[in-house]
Parts: C-alpha cells; structure tokens; sequence
C-alpha cells in the first residue's frame, strides 16, 4: 500500500479518517492495525489538530495487553502535544510515564523517546521528567545492558538542556554525565564523553 497516498485521503476525508482511527484501536489483526498505525502515525504529525478529538480512543491504548498497542498510544499521543489545548496529558501524565519501565523494553524506549519529544511542547513538565530520567537506574527493571541503551536517548536530552540550566541543575546532570562516562554501552559511553569535554565537566 501507498501510505503517503493514504496520508492524504485521511487528512482530507473525515470518514475515512474514522474508519482508519477505528481499525487502529479495534482490529486485532497486526496487518491492519500497523498499516492503520503508519498512516495515523504521519498524518497526525502533519495535522496533529485533526486528530486530537481521537484523544481517549488513543490514549486508551495505553492500558493495552499487546505491546505494539502501547507503543502505538505513546507515539500517537506524542503526536498531539503541540495541539492538547485541554491539557488532556495531565489526566494520563503517571499512566504515561509508568510505561518507562514497561514489561517490554522497546515499550520503554519508546516511551523514553516520546517523552522527550514531549517535553519540547510542554516545558513545565520538563523538570519534573529530567529528574525521573536522571534516576533511569532507580526506575527501570532492565538488564544492565538495556539502562545503558536508554541512558543515550537521555544524554541527547541533557546536551540541549545543560547550558541553560542553573547550577544546582547543571550538577545533577553532571553526575549523571560522570557516571555514564564509564558505561558499558560504547554508545553511551561515547556520548558522555562528548558531553564532558564539551560543558567542561570535571
């Protein structure tokens, strides 16, 4: 299937835009659902607006049994940030974040993910979430490896954060820099080590 083509046709068909919405929460078959999840997941990145009175259909999803289900909902809800007029994330803020430490760890990397992607439409969560990913360790159930894998999403957060943050701010990020500077991950270890030379950290 063309998902650009049906990109469109959903951003100017309400109809069919129901109907896509609808396969997406309610069909069981991961054919249809995914396909359904790929043209939502870029038309409402074009036109988030068009989809926002989809909000609890989506976030509902939150709750699913199926992973890809969950991943859907936190990408999805991503999506409508810069247009939750209603604030409607505050009602869905904790069940949101939980998902940091889902039972699935690509769950939780989405979420990490998107919650950063958040945070840039939503600034007065912004600190309250930096401190929850600063204590990644202390969060999540992962294997050592995984944390590690996670910590990068949090540095490529931080090195645009850090400069304008006050001091008291600056060195827990800091520490948090320090110690992934000598993480098993190469990835995050390198990054790290990008960011202490670059915030001349000590």
């Amino acid at each position: 299937m063309n998902i650009d083509d049906f990109v469109t046709q959903v951003i100017q068909d309400k109809g069919l835009r129901d109907e896509v919405v609808c396969q997406l929460v309610t069909n069981s078959y991961i054919m249809v659902y995914y396909h359904c999840y790929y043209i939502v997941d870029k038309a409402s990145q074009q036109r988030p607006d068009l989809f926002y009175p989809y909000w609890n259909l989506i976030a509902a999803l939150l709750g699913h049994s199926n992973s890809y289900h969950r991943d859907i909902a936190l990408t999805i809800v991503a999506n409508l940030i810069p247009v939750d007029t209603q604030n409607l994330f505050s009602g869905i803020f904790e069940d949101y974040i939980r998902h940091i430490n889902d039972e699935k760890f690509m769950t939780g990397h989405c979420c990490l993910r998107n919650l950063i992607k958040i945070t840039r439409f939503k600034p007065e969560i912004r600190d309250h979430v930096l401190d929850i990913l600063l204590s990644i360790d202390q969060r999540c159930d992962y294997p050592e490896k995984q944390k590690e894998l996670l910590k990068y999403d949090v540095l490529e957060m931080v090195d645009g954060l850090y400069a304008g943050m006050a001091e008291k701010e600056r060195e827990k990020i800091a520490r948090f820099i320090r110690t992934a500077a000598g993480s098993i991950s190469p990835k995050t270890r390198k990054k790290a080590k990008e960011l202490v030379a670059k915030f001349n950290i000590r």
